[in-house]
Formats: structure tokens, C-alpha cells, sequence
């Protein structure tokens, strides 16, 4: 029991720091792999 809650603390913090990496970028999917031949 004790290893499932240190995995699950470990998961919250993980989704934590992605979450924070990912906010910080700018550019939305749409714009990052969009180029002058195709639209989306």
C-alpha cells in the first residue's frame, strides 16, 4: 500500500511540473506545426 501512494505523489508531481512547463510556451499546436503549404 505504502508503494501505490509514493507512486501516485509521484504522478501528481510530475503532472504538476508538465503542466507548468507546457503553459509557458506561447504557441498553440495549430500554429507550431502549421506552415506556409498546409493549414489548419
Amino acid at each position: 500500500m505504502k508503494t501505490f501512494w509514493i507512486g501516485s505523489v509521484a504522478a501528481v508531481i510530475i503532472a504538476v511540473i508538465a503542466g507548468a512547463v507546457l503553459s509557458g510556451y506561447d504557441t498553440t499546436t495549430g500554429q507550431k506545426f502549421s506552415t506556409s503549404n498546409t493549414r489548419l
